[in-house]
């Protein structure tokens, strides 16, 4: 009998292990069929084992708990060399804004107000590579792109970075004005697309959301991207607070494609009233006119939005989440680019963590947050893993 179980503790350790069990092995082994334990509990303990895990990588993977996305269609998306990655990589290169808007936290944010500097973007960039590259996007977690002066630059290191795949951004195009028609024309010829936040589609309507009085610039902008860029590559994102019926939102946008000289059948503009609270927001201070905040909530699944994507702040600061983390002060900030490389944060205890709700809990900035979307949702967006940024924007 014992002979008979040495063997099938070697023949467990040949097939799971792929070694000869040795001494220590056989005698821990058959003592456990001996005290009434099963082959299949035995095997159990070895698949448990960190010398099995340390040869199947992917079972020890962050995301391997969450049916909804492990599956051998995705894995190759958010795994690099075994260990997890992100989808896709925000880049806050400039926490600046010109707009003060009612549905965004900038002007509460503490951290200093600042643009990365150039030799930590590439920096950033090449830890991005470490961990398989990708898609990159620019939009500041709370800024204005074109107030970026450093822009070019960024651009232009991205270009030659043969690991990323490709450029976008979000803008609401106001600043593009600081730049002539020749420097504006090479800045968008780096990107592959841009979504335009439009906060208004009056200059009474501007005003009111951004605080600010310049819905005449930012119209004047506006054209000038979409002339240059054309339909095909710039989205339009309209953020209102009137409800306005459909035959005046296209008419707005024929007008603007007239404006810009392209096709209006080609012009897309999606629009919203209304708004998530960034984890942030006091939603019983009601919004004017016909805005509303979504519904609060108490988020308990797993949410499917740091899969999209990882943000660096301007100042190298790194959040779990490329959301809504504006002030890089809650428990999903995971450290600091400049003194942790991205791989070493993501591989992580805490990373391993915040990718599990079920067993250590929702972090309590993630609680009540309205821009969550559980990973279920991601089940009926497949395009969204090879094309996050295009899916969500960003």
């Amino acid at each position: 009998m014992a002979s008979l179980q040495s063997q099938v503790v070697d023949d467990l350790y040949q097939s799971l292990l792929r070694r000869a069990a040795d001494p220590d092995a056989i005698a821990v082994g058959t003592a456990f069929l001996d005290d009434g334990g099963t082959v299949a509990g035995l095997r159990q303990m070895i698949l448990a084992s960190e010398e099995y895990k340390s040869k199947n990588p992917l079972l020890d993977h962050h995301l391997a708990h969450i049916p909804e996305v492990w599956n051998q269609h995705n894995i190759s998306f958010f795994t690099h060399r075994g260990r997890f990655r992100p989808l896709s990589l925000m880049i806050e290169t400039v926490n600046i804004c010109n707009n003060d808007c009612l549905i965004c936290p900038y002007s509460s944010q503490t951290r200093r107000k600042q643009a990365m500097p150039l030799d930590l973007f590439a920096d950033i960039v090449d830890q991005y590579v470490e961990i398989g590259g990708g898609p990159v996007g620019l939009t500041p977690m709370v800024g204005e792109l074109f107030l970026d002066k450093l822009l070019l630059d960024r651009l232009q290191i991205l270009r030659k970075t043969s690991a990323i795949s490709e450029v976008s951004a979000i803008s609401n195009a106001s600043m593009a004005y600081l730049y002539s028609d020749e420097e504006l024309t090479e800045l968008l010829s780096y990107f592959d697309r841009i979504a335009i936040s439009i906060y208004g589609l009056d200059p009474d309507e501007f005003k009111l959301m951004t605080r600010k009085d310049g819905y005449g610039r930012f119209r004047e902008q506006l054209v000038r991207i979409l002339s240059i860029m054309g339909p095909e590559r710039v989205t339009l994102g309209a953020r209102l607070l009137r409800q306005r019926p459909e035959p005046e939102v296209s008419e707005w946008c024929n007008a603007l494609a007239q404006e810009a000289g392209v096709d209006k059948a080609k012009v897309r503009m999606s629009t919203t009233t209304t708004y998530a609270n960034w984890g942030f927001f006091d939603t019983t201070r009601a919004l004017p006119l016909d805005a509303r905040w979504e519904p609060d909530r108490q988020n308990t699944a797993q949410c499917a939005l740091p899969l999209i994507s990882l943000q660096v702040l301007s100042d190298g600061t790194v959040s779990f989440c490329g959301c809504a983390n504006f002030d890089g002060k809650s428990e999903l900030t995971l450290g600091n680019a400049k003194d942790r490389r991205l791989r070493s944060l993501l591989d992580d205890e805490r990373v391993r963590q915040l990718w599990n709700w079920s067993k250590y809990g929702v972090p309590e900035f993630c609680k009540g947050c309205t821009f969550h979307m559980p990973v279920k949702a991601l089940e009926g967006l497949p395009q969204a893993f090879a094309e996050p940024l295009a899916t969500f924007g960003g």
